[in-house]
Formats: structure tokens, C-alpha cells, sequence
């Protein structure tokens, strides 16, 4: 068994060696990262002001709040802070390994810590946590284990406090069951100096169901690469991915869903709005393994320009070995069409008005596969806020009221995507 020592070390070779992009596919197809985070940054962390800004505008009530530095957790019997142990009994049974890419062995080699859930049979369970970086980066690993039967609505919300260049980094591993559910809602409102990195892979059991609904909003570059894989019988899974850049922003969101189990169904969908000279990357992959007969598999790529700078590249693509498949893959980009500007604002709508039509109607339906009400209106408070003064990284203001109606009485108007806005 690989001691934990000679983890680091390897994780420490290969980010040395290894280059930004493995994937032949998209060597020509991503951001950069700069090299350089400093792990040694003399930085003190309180997190305590993020902690009462969320419960008070929200109500939010965190069961463990991570820093790069400390931690807060409640008494919660599902739900433990870890550190990875000499023996490296648990890296030796990780699904990521250090030679898969780059910034899975920077995290690697840099996390001494981990948050265990776990879920027991026939249980449900929810759980929030806030992820916080400062100066000192972040690093850590979240795994989840879903027994059999059970269900776990978890809320993440990624913040910020740095005043330097610095990152933050987390990597998911889930285990589910035969029959369990899981949902994950992930909010990501990084400030200007951090960078943010995402990885995910996952074991399904037959018969599961697993609902990954994320919202990238922050950060001065973000990259995520998830391995997402429908592998046993019948099992689902669904993928839901909202982008939203302003200023200089870069995302780079590299998300692939895999049918391993017959009669499995998988879809990504992804929607991302770019203003000012922001840019995003969308790389859906989808792959239909030998075997996964009768499988449906989907990748739905979608983008809107607000700005002439600003950019969105969508690369869908798809591997089928299965022949008795459904599997279909799309992506398309427009700038805002100036003949609906002219309407709306014929309407005496001012320009801000008109992007908060369009785009509410864009992200809408989106957003509210949401399962938390309290990641809906949040997920909303941000986007206005952003669409309104172009900042990322801060806590907006929360209404209250659902500002987006997500209810049966929706308005069949072609500008706001059938939903209404108000």
C-alpha cells in the first residue's frame, strides 16, 4: 500500500511534468492556467463575516464551513473533517489519480484533509457547505457515500476573501448505491484573485439516480474537468451547467457523461451568457460504452453574447460502441438579436431591462432544476447583480421572494423564454 508521503511525492512529479491539457481533442482548446501559487502565504482567515453574510441574507446555516486554513462543523452524524492518514489507506482507493491531470496532482499534493458524508440505507438527508479560500490556497477532497436506498440533497457555495492571486481547489469522488439518489446544487461566486479548480467522477450502483446542477460566476479563471459516468443498470444521471462572465473572465468546462449501464440515460446540459471580453470553453463529451444497450445519452450546448468582446466555443462531441442507442449532441451561439432589442426597448425598456429579460429567460428553466429554493434565489440575486455592475465575488442582495416566477402561470412570450420576470 502507497504511504501517503509517497503519494504527495508523485502528485509533486507530476504536476511538474505533466502538461495543462492531456486530451488530444482539445490541445488546442483551453485556458492557461499561471503557475505559481504560493502555499507557504502568510495569511490570516476569518470566516466567520462569509458564515453570518449567508445566514442572514439567506437563512443558510452551513453544517461545515472549509477554509484554506481552518474549519467550522456542527455536531452532524453524516458528515466528518478528516485528515488523510500516514498508511494512505484511503489514497490508495481514490478514483482520481495523480497522473490524470495537472491540477488533480496540485491538489493532491497540497490537501492533507477531506470531508467524509455518508449516508446510510433509506435515509435522506440534506447538507450545505461553504468552501472559502484565502491568500493560502485551497485544497481538498470531498467523498460521498450513498448507501443503498438512501437519498442526500447536498448545497455547495464556493466564496472567496483572498486579496492576492490564489485558487481554489476541490475534488469530488461519489459512491451510490443500487437505488439511491443524490443531488448536488454547487454555486460558485469566487472573487477576481482566485482561481477556481473542479474535478468529479463517481460510482453508480443500478438503478440510481444522480443530479449535478452547478452555476459558475465567479472567479478570474475557472477550470473543471468531470468524469460523470450512468454505470450501473437503469441508472441516470443529469447534468446542468450555468455560466455567466463578465470583465476578463475565463471558464474552461470540460464535462463528460458516460453510459456504462444498459438502460441508463445521461445528459449535460450547458448554457452560458458572456459580456464585456469574457470567454468560455464548453467541451461536453458524451460516450456510449460497449454493452449499454438500449442507453440514451444527450449533450445540449447553448450561448449567448452580450458584448462584441466576448466569446463562447462550443465543442460537443460523442462516442458510441453501442448500436441500440439514443444519442443525440447540439451546440449553438448568437449574439442577442437587435431586432428583440429594438422591441423590448420600443416597450420603454432601458437597456439594463432588456438584458435581464433576455437573459432570464435564457437561464430560467436552468436554474430552477435547482432542488434548494435557497440555491434558486441566490443563483437569481447573482445574476442580476452581475448584470447590473459587471462584479463577481461579493454577497448580493437576496430578496426575499422569488424575484423569477418558476410557477404553473408562466407568460408565453418568445423574449423571455416562457417564464416571467418581474
Amino acid at each position: 500500500m502507497q504511504t501517503y508521503e509517497s503519494y504527495v511525492n508523485e502528485a509533486l512529479e507530476n504536476y511538474a511534468k505533466l502538461p495543462q491539457e492531456m486530451n488530444e481533442l482539445y490541445k488546442r482548446h483551453h485556458i492557461t492556467i499561471p503557475d505559481g501559487f504560493n502555499f507557504q502565504a502568510d495569511s490570516k482567515e476569518d470566516m466567520s463575516g462569509m458564515i453570518n453574510d449567508y445566514k442572514q441574507s439567506l437563512g443558510i446555516d452551513f453544517d461545515i464551513a472549509i477554509g484554506s486554513q481552518t474549519h467550522v462543523i456542527k455536531d452532524n452524524k453524516h458528515i466528518k473533517f478528516e485528515q488523510f492518514d500516514a498508511q494512505g489507506d484511503k489514497v490508495s482507493r481514490m478514483l482520481h489519480k495523480n497522473s490524470d491531470d495537472k491540477f488533480v496532482a496540485l491538489i493532491n499534493a497540497h490537501s492533507r484533509r477531506f470531508v467524509s458524508i455518508d449516508i446510510p440505507k433509506n435515509s435522506e438527508v440534506e447538507l450545505k457547505i461553504l468552501f472559502m479560500n484565502s491568500e493560502l490556497p485551497h485544497a481538498s477532497h470531498v467523498f460521498v457515500n450513498v448507501q443503498e436506498g438512501a437519498k442526500l440533497k447536498l448545497v455547495e457555495i464556493y466564496a472567496s476573501s483572498a486579496m492576492k492571486r490564489s485558487m481554489l481547489g476541490v475534488i469530488h469522488e461519489i459512491n451510490s448505491a443500487p437505488n439511491s439518489n443524490v443531488e448536488i446544487d454547487a454555486l460558485h461566486n469566487e472573487n477576481s484573485n482566485t482561481v477556481a479548480l473542479g474535478f468529479m467522477k463517481n460510482k453508480m450502483g443500478d438503478h440510481s439516480n444522480l443530479k449535478f446542477n452547478t452555476f459558475y460566476n465567479g472567479a478570474e479563471s475557472t477550470r473543471v474537468r468531470n468524469f460523470i459516468d450512468a454505470g450501473g443498470a437503469t441508472s441516470e444521471i443529469s447534468v446542468n451547467e450555468v455560466i455567466l462572465g463578465s470583465k476578463t473572465q475565463k471558464f474552461d468546462i470540460n464535462t463528460h457523461i458516460i453510459n456504462t449501464g444498459r438502460e441508463s440515460n445521461a445528459s449535460l446540459e450547458s448554457k452560458a451568457v458572456m459580456m464585456d471580453s469574457s470567454f468560455c470553453l464548453l467541451k461536453g463529451f458524451a460516450k456510449v460504452m460497449r454493452g449499454a444497450a438500449r442507453s440514451r445519452s444527450y449533450v445540449h450546448e447553448r450561448g449567448i453574447i452580450l458584448d462584441r468582446s466576448a466569446r463562447v466555443d462550443g465543442l460537443p462531441d460523442m462516442s458510441v460502441e453501442e448500436s441500440d442507442v439514443k444519442a443525440t449532441h447540439s451546440s449553438a451561439t448568437a449574439p442577442v438579436d437587435p431586432e428583440a432589442i429594438f422591441y423590448l426597448m420600443s416597450k420603454s425598456i432601458d437597456e439594463l431591462g432588456v438584458r435581464k429579460l433576455i437573459v432570464s429567460g435564457f437561464l430560467a428553466e436552468s436554474i430552477s432544476k435547482m432542488h434548494n429554493e435557497d440555491a434558486r434565489r441566490l443563483s437569481i440575486a447573482l445574476v442580476n447583480s452581475k448584470l447590473e455592475n459587471k462584479e463577481f465575488g461579493q454577497m448580493p442582495k437576496v430578496d426575499k421572494e422569488n424575484i423569477w416566477d418558476f410557477g404553473e402561470e408562466r407568460e408565453k412570450d418568445m423574449f423571455l423564454g416562457h417564464y416571467k420576470y418581474r
